[in-house]
């Protein structure tokens, strides 16, 4: 039963894999201080960290300079670093330095240089955050998902969906937000639901159901009426239904629901 149930979820996401690639495909479109226990000094000046990783090696490395970090916290490339056992300026294995420095969540690159006598330079490069990403992810402009020890409290989108489906799922909503842009429409989430539909809240807790077919003319559907529904209704929108074959149905929060269709007949889809 627990095979059948593992291979039926991957069926599912697969299914959902092939509906929003379908969508998408013609759509061309810091800082952490050092805690008390660890062994090194740290200063933040002009963008610049300054700390030095203990060794008993003849010619150490005592001062590490880090920039380019935004989220990346200095206890965790100070960790990636004394996991090196040989930590020596002329002995330590810039390679094996390099891993573990990109093993830390937030950096996506990471170029290190040293300079005599006793100074490793490094020069980070992190993942562009574009939205969260589930309950504990990030989700980069590129459609990577990372998942940082501490996620930041920032003023982006929620987005929700397999990691198998995130760089199609990223792709898909930086379009829809540029679409909305016209109506000057801020999306705030975005869910693949189990079943592959797209549901949208906007700015103002407005929930917009989208469906799994014909998304794309149903968006263009929303844009066409939504001036025209908030004009009727000076009421805040509760919610948009637009799985409706030529129409949409409409909830406000006082209750008052409504369907419209441009031929005055509509059913329900998907």
């Amino acid at each position: 039963m627990a095979k059948m149930a593992t291979r039926a979820q991957k069926r599912d996401v697969k299914n959902r894999g092939d509906s929003i690639k379908a969508l998408v495909k013609p759509m061309k479109w810091f800082a952490g201080l050092l805690a008390g226990g660890l062994v090194a000094v740290a200063l933040v000046f002009a963008g610049v960290w300054l700390f030095s990783i203990n060794t008993d090696n003849v010619f150490p490395i005592n001062r590490v300079e880090i920039t380019g970090q935004q989220f990346t916290q200095a206890k965790d490339i100070h960790g990636a670093l004394r996991a090196i056992e040989d930590r020596g300026f002329f002995t330590m294995d810039m390679q094996q330095a390099e891993q573990v420095m990109q093993e830390i969540a937030w950096i996506k690159k990471v170029q290190l240089r040293k300079i005599w006598p006793d100074t490793l330079q490094i020069v980070v490069r992190e993942h562009k955050p574009f939205a969260y990403w589930g309950k504990d992810g990030v989700v980069s402009d590129d459609g990577e998902v990372f998942y940082p020890n501490q996620l930041p409290e920032a003023n982006w989108v929620s987005l929700n969906g397999p990691d198998s489906l995130a760089k199609d799922l990223t792709q898909l909503l930086q379009n829809y937000q540029q679409q909305l842009q016209q109506q000057k429409l801020v999306i705030q989430k975005m869910d693949l639901s189990e079943r592959g539909s797209i549901d949208l809240t906007l700015q103002g807790d407005i929930k917009v159901y989208l469906g799994k077919v014909h998304v794309e003319q149903r968006l263009e559907r929303l844009l066409q009426y939504f001036e025209v529904l908030t004009a009727q209704n000076k009421q805040q929108l509760a919610y948009l239904d637009m799985r409706y074959q030529n129409g949409m149905a409409a909830k406000w929060i006082d209750g008052e629901t409504q369907t419209s269709s441009e031929n005055g007949q509509s059913s329900r889809g998907i």
